[in-house]
């Protein structure tokens, strides 16, 4: 029996070990990076919300699990409560609608491209205003 017991501690070893590594993958990212008017959000996990960075910004990072409440004509915001592969649910002020990709929604005058989405990761395009 004393020939099995490292074997035994070594697989669970690895187990806890691999948990852990997949534990540290979860979490919520967005990261929105601007050149000139032409923006970029990149978001991982859900739900996440996304929010242009102010005008002396180029790039904004941020983590969110909960929802806040509507913001009307401050830049473009939104939050994306799920994506799967080809589409994302945006909660834009309230409501919820699902782009698919290519798919393009209004946000406070500017208009958010679904440029992709594998489920995990969506990204977004857009123009300041």
């Amino acid at each position: 029996m004393t020939a099995r017991r490292p074997a035994t501690l070594g697989a669970l070893a690895i187990a806890v070990v691999a948990g852990g590594l997949l534990a540290g993958c979860g979490g919520t990212v967005s990261s929105v990076s601007c050149t000139g008017n032409d923006c970029r959000a990149t978001v991982t996990g859900f739900p996440v919300e996304v929010s242009q960075p102010d005008a002396s910004q180029p790039t904004r990072s941020g983590r969110t699990s909960t929802r806040r409440a509507p913001r009307d004509n401050d830049g473009v915001d939104f939050t994306v409560n799920a994506a799967g592969p080809g589409w994302a649910d945006i909660d834009d002020d309230g409501t919820v609608t699902r782009i698919t990709r290519g798919g393009t929604f209004v946000e406070d005058g500017s208009t958010v491209r679904l440029e992709s989405s594998d489920g995990r990761t969506a990204v977004f395009t857009f123009r300041k205003r």
